[in-house]
């Protein structure tokens, strides 16, 4: 019996779909946050994007930092891909976006009319250096894909779809 194309895709996409629900999808419990004064501490936690529109289905993104001394930690940076617009049910794909990054707090500079933290380090994808702030529970990271200072910090913001807010 020889399957359609269109159905072998539907197909596998089932497949995908029921294994990750049997995974769990990325809706892990959120990580604590850190209430000491150390310079990571406002980043520390689980943070998460609104859901957004994406090639029309949805996504969303989340990122989980874990403290490792008073001025570097480790994390990753992940986007999950929904069947659908509303990011409801299983992900369907995520993208490692940073994985494996092991961050340390290297000073601050001006960006955008806010004085943000600059970390150097490491990650799966690359090694370099990633600039974040943090107002109340709303965290921004630099575009790492953008234009560069002569540090070789990011210049610019991801837009604001990625946007991410603490997950409690």
């Amino acid at each position: 019996m020889t399957m359609h194309p269109r159905f072998k895709l539907i197909a596998m996409c089932l497949a995908v779909a029921a294994f990750t629900a049997a995974c769990g999808g990325g809706d892990e419990d959120p990580l604590p946050g850190d209430t000491t004064g150390d310079v990571v501490a406002k980043y520390i936690g689980s943070w998460e994007s609104d859901c957004y529109e994406d090639s029309g289905a949805s996504a969303k993104a989340r990122a989980d930092f874990t403290k490792t001394s008073a001025t570097s930690f480790t994390g990753d940076v992940i986007a999950y891909a929904y069947v659908g617009t509303s990011c409801s049910g299983p992900s369907v794909r995520d993208e490692k976006v940073l994985t494996g990054l092991a961050m340390t707090h290297a000073g601050t500079k001006a960006l955008g009319g806010v004085t943000v933290d600059k970390f150097s380090g490491t990650s799966a994808q690359k090694n370099g250096k990633l600039v974040m702030y943090v107002n109340g529970n709303t965290l921004q990271l630099g575009d790492v894909d953008g234009p560069e200072d002569a540090e070789g910090y990011a210049n610019t913001f991801y837009e604001s779809r990625y946007t991410l807010k603490r997950i409690q």
